[in-house]
């Protein structure tokens, strides 16, 4: 640990700075051996003479093979053709190392490019199958299906398996604080069960090798630890022990089992997902040994254990992610539309309630606020809405103390301690949020964690608080937490809502284009439609000068002929300006000018539909055919007929005959210009 001036603020950052795996001392029930790549002795522990009779001097630089018997050397060299780069150990039991019936428990790891082998004298003969013992302890375990209960078998197991006085199982909080939620003691010693511990208990590197290197033995804290020789190797730099099974202790960590009373421990690793979940905690009264083998058949539990704390944490996780997918289904209908949000807001937080516990609810979206239960007002919500944008833009944020983030939130802090936001847009703009209430709570730690290290008679160095008697605290402004699996449902119903606002404004943006196509597409359809009737009119009026000689002559042909463009864009507008009907066109000429004499007219053959363009063009010329056959052909006589007959041609095509029969007999046109009628 560095010292610290005499000035200087005692902080337990400071310990966090500690480099404990360069320690350069092992523990003394084992002792170590460093080998080059080549196999060139670079390191020992100096108490290789007590524990093996070599001599540290003269084993320093020698070949390993001149140490050990080859058939030892080859069986050792075996092992450390399965290593790989952060494998761990391979582990020998039972060597006999120089086959004189001296037994030794090995193992054997990779640092860098050394490889560090590490002795610990058998201290039970007889055969003994320690991982035979780790299946009907484990079997306990399962038989309970919650955390708390499974804690308290797996400590009773270890303590049965190991013989340490205490054993407790210690689970992290997201402050890195710990809690022991289930312990198996002695009788008579003080319990610290359900006692929290403060994260500076465990500094940041201490935490961080207990997932590389999962168990840890302490056999006796005032043993004499062993130095390392050389202190450093050829270019300066100190053995790395972070993966040593015997590696020395911190002296502060030493004064601190010392000042619980505790002579010896083992700590061993729960992890879950590569990540510390917590530990298993023995401590002994007085010195206690372990062996290697036992010890490996301890982290074996160990490691089932932690999948069995996984197994039961994943299944209410996807119990509660499959709860929050099936939220989808009813979101989607009542999120049809931001409007339909407000509505349907109340059932909205009540299917979210029952994947997400809460107090609060508010939503905030397009600039509209809804609020449900103890929840900020609008005016509180402004201020939070700002301090949101920044803390939570694309992802769910969760606080248990709002205050300690947003200072404004003192001012309603009972009705929404704790916060749990879900952005709903792309942008920092739409949320939804969740509260909690203030929950005052009473935390028992062991001993004021607001005094964990003093100033002590290390020199200048932080020294461990001496008292671990139970000292209970009044937290205030702190809300139930959030769980992780709830977190994770968050993000699931946050997807599930994003995709909703998000179509709803896709949705929305869409219909708004459509829309705009719509009407540009009208503006250049009624645009071409008004100029083609203009031109037809133009023609109209052309046409209808030639023969006639008076002006109201001229305007009752004129007249007819608007009249009959105007009963086509009639039908049309009646089909939609779709396809019409010819035979409704001939029919509809017919009746407006000869009605009494309609059944005179016979129309025969396959009627065709007519597209727009062409149909304004042959209502024209139906026109004048049905108005020349009245004025003048079979129509204007009591027995004329006309018949007209509708063929298909092959190439597509409509031949359209026109039969009179009955009328007026046929004469050449008077003058040149009745050749035009």
């Amino acid at each position: 640990m560095t010292d610290i001036a005499t000035d200087a603020t005692v902080e337990l950052s400071n310990c966090d700075r500690e480099q404990i795996q360069f320690l350069g001392h092992v523990q003394p029930y084992g002792c170590l051996i460093a080998i080059s790549g080549d196999w060139v002795v670079q390191h020992v522990s100096a108490n290789i003479d007590d524990m093996l009779g070599l001599d540290p001097e003269t084993a320093i630089g020698a070949r390993f093979l001149d140490l050990f018997p080859r058939e030892v050397v080859h069986h050792l060299r075996g092992r450390i053709q399965i290593l790989s780069q952060d494998s761990g150990a391979a582990r020998v039991y039972g060597v006999d190392l120089f086959e004189d019936g001296r037994y030794f428990d090995v193992s054997v790891h990779a640092s860098g490019s050394s490889y560090l082998f590490e002795f610990e004298p058998k201290t039970q003969q007889a055969m003994r199958d320690e991982m035979s013992l780790v299946q009907p302890l484990m079997a306990r375990v399962r038989r309970r299906r919650e955390i708390p209960a499974m804690a308290r078998e797996a400590a009773r197991a270890m303590k049965a398996l190991t013989g340490f006085d205490r054993v407790m199982i210690y689970q992290f909080q997201r402050d890195d604080s710990g809690t022991v939620i289930a312990e198996a003691a002695r009788p008579g010693m003080t319990p610290f069960l359900g006692l929290r511990f403060p994260a500076s208990d465990i500094p940041r590197q201490a935490r961080e090798l207990y997932v590389r290197s999962p168990i840890r033995l302490i056999m006796d804290v005032d043993a004499e630890p062993q130095p390392i020789l050389p202190a450093s190797g050829p270019e300066g730099a100190p053995l790395d022990l972070s993966m040593s099974v015997t590696r020395a202790v911190s002296p502060i960590h030493l004064e601190y089992l010392r000042n619980m009373g505790v002579a010896a421990s083992m700590s061993v690793s729960i992890l879950r997902e590569g990540r510390l979940w917590g530990l298993i905690a023995c401590h002994h009264d007085t010195p206690h040994y372990v062996d290697y083998e036992k010890r490996s058949a301890v982290e074996l539990f160990t490691q089932l254990f932690s999948y069995e704390v996984a197994a039961v944490e994943t299944d209410a996780e996807r119990q509660q992610s499959l709860q929050a997918r099936m939220l989808h289904t009813g979101l989607v209908e009542h999120m049809t539309n931001p409007n339909a949000i407000g509505e349907n807001f109340e059932h909205i937080a009540r299917a979210i309630g029952e994947v997400i516990p809460f107090d609060g609810i508010t939503i905030w979206i397009n600039d509209r606020f809804h609020a449900l239960g103890s929840a900020p007002t609008r005016e509180e919500f402004m201020g939070l809405l700002r301090h949101l944008h920044g803390v939570a833009a694309g992802r769910v944020h969760a606080t248990d103390r709002l205050m300690d983030r947003y200072l404004a939130a003192d001012g309603f802090v009972e009705r929404a301690a704790g916060l749990l936001s879900l952005p709903i847009s792309r942008g920092p703009r739409d949320y939804i949020v969740l509260f909690r209430r203030e929950q005052v709570q009473q935390v028992t730690w062991a001993g004021d964690p607001a005094k964990p290290a003093q100033p002590g008679p290390n020199g200048l160095r932080l020294t461990p608080r001496k008292s671990f008697e139970a000292w209970t605290e009044t937290v205030r402004h702190q809300s139930a937490p959030w769980t992780e699996s709830e977190i994770a449902a968050a993000e699931t119903i946050r997807i599930t809502l994003l995709e909703v606002v998000l179509k709803i404004a896709d949705d929305s943006i869409a219909e708004r284009k459509r829309a705009q196509e719509r009407q540009e597409l009208l503006i250049a359809e009624l645009n071409h439609r008004v100029r083609n009737i203009l031109n037809l009119i133009r023609s109209l009026v052309s046409q209808s000068r030639s023969g006639v000689t008076s002006v109201s002559e001229y305007t009752r042909i004129l007249d007819d002929r608007i009249d009959a463009l105007a009963r086509a864009h009639d039908q049309l507008t009646n089909s939609d300006w779709e396809a019409a009907s010819l035979r409704e066109l001939i029919e509809t000429e017919v009746t407006a000018f000869v009605a009494e004499r309609r059944d005179r007219v016979r129309i025969t053959g396959d009627d065709v539909l007519l597209a727009p363009e062409a149909f304004s063009t042959l209502a024209l010329v139906v026109h004048e055919l049905v108005t020349n056959a009245a004025k003048y052909g079979a129509l204007k006589h009591e027995h004329g007929t006309v018949n007209i007959t509708l063929t298909r041609r092959g190439d597509d095509g409509l031949k359209i005959e026109w039969r009179e029969r009955g009328g007026a007999a046929v004469k050449p046109p008077e003058g040149a210009d009745s050749a035009q009628r």
